[in-house]
């Protein structure tokens, strides 16, 4: 299986910004954006819709209404509330998360087009917490079933946040035996939250599809473009940490880079780098860059100015272009839309 450049996704995480700045995604190249989908009730199963539900339904109207295809990305198994959907592991649990899953589908209709990420990196403590990992493994397959019930067409998949013995686990037994899922994805930081570089894709996806045989969708990946470099020793030194924040937060640095540190030119040549991996190798469906603009504030620590998670965008807060933007622009026209 070959998947040509031009038939492939070229996606976005449309993150952080509360402008909807969907020009410059259209400029970008870009098609595809993902969006968070919440759980939809506040009471009880079937029960009174969220204001949350109602206003990200209206996000994905106006996405929509400007000639974009967006990707749900479903709760984690913290959305899937004990009080209403019953205690995890139960039947009455995976019945539940079923009928909900059912209910996005149904609610969103063709706004929510043919591709959908089921949860969040579940390999992960971040997105799974102490549940047992086979609950949320089952979680997120009731999930799948539940909106090709409603859409028998619809790609379903699930993303790892990294490619170890853990994420390969979890693989084998969602991707087994009757499985409802289209597509394996993954997400990768090289240089940023994790060693190596931009480089190392080519290994994971090689990997990925030897392990499952699915098509592969790049749901997260990006550089950090700013954030000084301490020695991993120096990073994980923090004696006077009272808030527990991480730290990347705690030292505003990270123990990895690419040549050349975090800063916005590295950052331009990673993005235009991994656009040509991701065109070149066979197996991958698509992508979504991580991601639109920065970010006010980092969701760790709720501080500005913390490169964790405040300096991913190809556009800055204001959404004006970074040297990343352009570096993207050109690689997407020259590879996908030639």
């Amino acid at each position: 299986m070959k998947i040509e450049a031009k038939d492939k996704i070229r996606g976005i995480v449309y993150a952080y910004t509360p402008q909807k700045r969907y020009d410059l995604v259209h400029e970008l190249g870009v098609d595809w954006i993902r969006l968070n989908i919440p759980f939809p009730w506040t009471d009880k199963i079937n029960g009174t819709v969220s204001e949350h539900w109602t206003r990200i339904k209206a996000e994905f109207e106006e996405a929509v209404a400007a000639g974009l295809h967006v990707m749900p990305s479903t709760p984690t198994i913290f959305g899937f509330r004990e009080e209403i959907c019953g205690t995890y592991g139960t039947e009455e649990f995976y019945k539940n998360v079923r009928r909900a899953a059912q209910f996005m589908c149904e609610d969103l209709g063709t706004l929510a087009h043919s591709l959908w990420q089921c949860m969040n990196e579940l390999d992960i403590p971040t997105f799974s917490g102490n549940v047992p990992l086979d609950i949320c493994i089952e979680t997120c397959r009731q999930t799948a079933l539940g909106i090709r019930d409603v859409n028998p067409d619809a790609a379903c998949g699930t993303n790892f946040a990294s490619w170890n013995p853990r994420s390969r686990e979890i693989g084998h037994k969602l991707f087994s035996g009757d499985h409802p899922f289209s597509y394996v994805g993954d997400d990768q930081y090289y240089g940023s939250w994790q060693g190596g570089t931009i480089e190392d894709w080519w290994t994971t996806l090689d990997e990925m599809w030897d392990a499952y045989h699915l098509p592969i969708l790049v749901n997260e990946w990006g550089y950090s473009s700013r954030g000084a470099t301490l020695t991993a020793e120096e990073l994980h030194r923090c004696p006077d940490n009272t808030e527990n924040l991480e730290p990347v937060c705690y030292h505003k640095a990270w123990c990895n880079e690419m040549p050349g540190g975090h800063n916005e030119e590295v950052q331009a040549a990673y993005m235009r780098r991994g656009l040509e991996i991701f065109a070149e190798h066979p197996h991958v469906m698509g992508n979504f860059m991580f991601c639109f603009s920065d970010a006010k504030t980092c969701w760790h620590c709720h501080k500005e100015d913390c490169p964790a998670e405040c300096y991913w965008g190809l556009c800055d807060y204001d959404c004006n272009p970074k040297p990343a933007f352009y570096a993207a622009k050109e690689a997407i026209h020259e590879l996908y839309l030639k």
